[in-house]
């Protein structure tokens, strides 16, 4: 989970078999406003300081967002935040739990639990911006960044997607579809009144996406108390046009 520095800490995730699950009731990450871990953190490890890079949803791993991350309903209190995550592409929880507790207005305590292993707690400092309306990493008020044209990435098949009010574009090949907005930071995407994909905003640069399998309903799409979990696939995608990576580099670079 931690950006271009520090990625032993969570090899352990890659190897762990994910959790089957379809649909599973969570509490949504991404609230009135950014929550308290979104921006640019410094982990002070063992090794020396690592960068940790987490948007509202996600995890940023290698400079793309990686691991998403589901609010442990009913464990959070002011200062403690608890999570379940999934790696990008898996179809359930990745037996790995985050514990985010607050320790000043920009430091923080990191938990990583791994099943069965240790957990792993070192403290933190934010390099970024606290403010949601100013932070790049957020994804509130940036609904309208949904509609145009998204490059492809490592995380992707597809190499250009344009997004319009009634189709999508991927690759010069065009859909007619409908599109609306289920939760803060995610479009759902219908063909023929049938729920196509979730267009969902991982934070910063990025979006993600999400195909679903067959079989998922308009009410199982509007949901916002049950998260869908498995998907038929997940595509990162890129705006050209973003500077939020740049932003993240400056950050990083700010590490003592």
């Amino acid at each position: 989970m931690f950006i271009r520095t520090g990625t032993h800490l969570l090899k352990t995730l890659a190897k762990a078999a994910a959790v089957a699950a379809a649909i599973v009731s969570i509490a949504p990450a991404a609230q009135a406003e950014s929550p308290f871990h979104t921006g640019v953190w410094q982990l002070n490890t063992p090794g020396g300081p690592k960068g940790l890079v987490v948007s509202d949803w996600l995890v940023f791993e290698d400079g793309l967002p990686k691991r998403w991350l589901y609010r442990r309903a009913g464990t959070n209190d002011e200062n403690q935040f608890d999570f379940f995550t999934r790696t990008m592409g898996d179809s359930g929880y990745t037996p790995a739990g985050i514990r985010v507790y607050r320790t000043g207005d920009n430091a923080m305590k990191y938990t990583l639990s791994v099943k069965g292993e240790e957990p792993v707690e070192v403290s933190a400092v934010r390099l970024s911006i606290p403010d949601f309306e100013n932070s790049c990493l957020s994804v509130e008020k940036k609904g309208k960044r949904f509609f145009g044209s998204w490059n492809g990435t490592k995380g992707s098949t597809l190499k250009k997607l344009k997004v319009g009010q009634n189709s999508i574009t991927i690759d010069g090949k065009s859909r007619k579809i409908s599109i609306e907005e289920v939760r803060v930071g995610r479009m759902g995407i219908m063909e023929d009144g049938k729920p196509l994909a979730f267009l969902t905003d991982a934070g910063g640069d990025y979006a993600v996406l999400q195909w679903f399998r067959p079989g998922v309903s308009v009410e199982q799409m509007r949901d916002r108390e049950r998260e869908i979990l498995d998907f038929q696939a997940e595509e990162i995608v890129r705006n050209p046009g973003g500077d939020c990576d740049r932003q993240i580099a400056s950050r990083l670079k700010a590490m003592k």
